[in-house]
């Protein structure tokens, strides 16, 4: 529900935001790293049971900022090596980035998805009236 410029610049805040927690995260360790995550995509999750699109937009954006933390604890040094092995490198980021902005939300939302209730039905709505309908009806109805 992108609206607003807005709306696009505090997605972007919150992807920085997280990308920089989790750079401290995978700094403090393995342990700190995964409560990240599971924090980030149980708020995804969350947002994605209870239907609320503001708030799973950004855990959305928290999952694209600590998939890009991701790749940068992941950066290899690559200084005076082959230009095969920095497109396979740079191939890895982009699969990595791929695997926490598309395939790990659209798994998430399948799977929630499959656990929650269905929506309740819509309040029914009339059916606008025909031309016949229209042409019998006097003045005063």
């Amino acid at each position: 529900m992108f609206k607003s410029l807005g709306w696009v610049l505090v997605l972007l805040l919150m992807g920085i935001a997280v990308f920089v927690i989790s750079v401290m995260a995978w700094t403090l360790g393995l342990g700190w790293a995964a409560g990240l995550l599971g924090i980030v995509w149980g708020t995804f999750m969350l947002a994605e049971f209870r239907r609320w699109l503001p708030l799973r937009d950004l855990a959305w954006a928290a999952g694209a900022g600590y998939g890009v933390g991701v790749i940068r604890w992941l950066e290899v040094p690559l200084d005076e090596t082959a230009v095969v092995l920095r497109w396979l490198v740079m191939a890895g980021y982009a699969l990595c980035l791929v695997l926490f902005v598309w395939i790990v939300p659209a798994l998430l939302g399948l799977m929630v998805q499959r656990l929650r209730p269905p929506a309740a039905p819509e309040l029914p709505v009339e059916a606008p009236a025909s031309r016949e309908m229209l042409r019998r009806w006097g003045p005063k109805d």
